[in-house]
């Protein structure tokens, strides 16, 4: 048989997820998987549109009423952009209908960028060339203000690991009063803070206590001072270099916490609030795909569990949210929301004394200890040094 006869009974069929976009004056169709798409023409819609289900190339060919040569030409660029897949290739798994999955309850674009930073394609770091058409976005953030306050240096006592991560919990409601200095630079320089420049070939890259794809560190902090011994109150970016707070010139801290959380009032009391803000170029410049996202998003869960450890550690009451007002937030702090937006918020206040309750006002709910919980709660350190021996039974011999 011929390539050409080959090429014919070929059957193709329409990318599962396609979405159009309109840029200037006209429509492009366009993958959730690829970065750019192609003009949404007459032809290529009707062409499209008759690719519902597996179709072969030579009955597609009669019914849009084009030469197989041309059709051919326009089937490779769908198929270079994603728009179509050809049998017997690597194709789309999950095609079913959102409608009877999770899914159906969200907004098309959670699916779409489920879809967009699934099975990509993965390069080895020495195959896996930077963006050289724009300088490497640095490491650190200019200083953004004329006024630098010196943090003290981070300082956490010989918690026992176990007992923190039995004793966190989510705060919304904080006794008065500020928390000290010395804790708001143990909880920014320990969850923050560069502990170590690695000379690269590509430049410097900071070593955290949390990890970062390709080392990008692109999470930048910033902080709403509410009520901390020897800071005063007000809007400051965290410096993880110098381990420094800079005061933001010109900025106003909002009138209240709910402004930025809205319908959550319990937050009101926390004596610091703190905005985590990427700086997207960063993550960009390395890689490519849309991927790189969804490792940004995981990356706010490392730091916001870190942060909230640590305050834990330190007898303080933390909490992490990711219900805010995103472009409040950054007209706030002055934060472009294209290129530096704001991802999630973590804080953190005194803690109530007494048993914890996770709303005010309202009691606490029974809990029911697991197994594992009592095991961490178990007073009673073991030392190891290997696999304890099993007792044996008697054997009666």
């Amino acid at each position: 048989m011929s390539a050409a006869a080959d090429k014919a009974r070929r059957r193709v069929r329409r990318a599962p997820h396609v979405f159009c976009t309109w840029q200037g004056e006209g429509r492009l169709v366009q993958s959730p998987r690829r970065a750019s798409g192609v003009p949404a023409s007459p032809l290529v819609m009707d062409v499209l549109d008759q690719l519902g289900a597996w179709t072969d190339v030579d009955r597609l060919a009669r019914t849009v009423d084009l030469p197989p040569p041309v059709l051919d030409i326009v089937l490779e660029g769908l198929s270079a952009h994603g728009l179509i897949e050809t049998e017997g290739d690597r194709v789309t798994v999950d095609d079913g209908r959102p409608e009877a999955t999770p899914w159906h309850g969200w907004s098309p674009a959670a699916y779409l960028f489920h879809l967009a930073t699934r099975d990509v394609t993965f390069a080895r770091r020495d195959s896996a060339e930077p963006d050289s058409r724009t300088p490497r976005p640095p490491a650190e953030l200019p200083p953004l203000g004329t006024f630098d306050i010196a943090l003290p240096p981070p300082g956490l006592a010989d918690a026992s690991l176990r007992a923190t991560l039995r004793d966190r919990r989510t705060h919304r409601r904080f006794a008065p009063g500020p928390i000290p200095i010395e804790a708001l630079g143990t909880l920014l320089g320990i969850t923050f803070g560069v502990q170590a420049w690695a000379h690269a070939g590509e430049g410097p890259l900071a070593l955290k206590t949390s990890p970062s794809g390709g080392a990008r560190h692109s999470l930048e902090a910033y902080v709403w001072v509410r009520r901390v011994d020897q800071v005063a109150p007000g809007l400051y970016h965290y410096r993880p270099g110098p381990h420094a707070l800079t005061r933001l010139d010109d900025r106003t801290e909002p009138g209240s916490v709910t402004s930025w959380l809205p319908a959550q009032p319990g937050y009101e009391d926390a004596a610091v609030v703190v905005v985590l803000s990427s700086e997207l170029a960063r993550v960009a410049w390395r890689y490519r795909s849309a991927r790189a996202y969804r490792v940004v998003l995981i990356e706010c869960g490392h730091l916001a569990q870190t942060f909230c450890l640590v305050a834990t550690a330190l007898g303080l009451a933390p909490f992490c949210t990711a219900a805010l007002a995103d472009t409040v937030i950054e007209g706030d702090l002055g934060l472009d929301g294209r290129m530096q937006p704001a991802m999630y918020v973590v804080g953190a206040g005194r803690v109530v004394p007494g048993a914890w309750q996770p709303h005010a006002g309202q009691p606490a709910p029974p809990l029911e200890i697991t197994e594992l919980g009592r095991a961490l709660a178990d007073r009673v350190t073991r030392r190891s040094n290997g696999p304890r021996p099993r007792r044996r039974r008697a054997s009666g011999r």
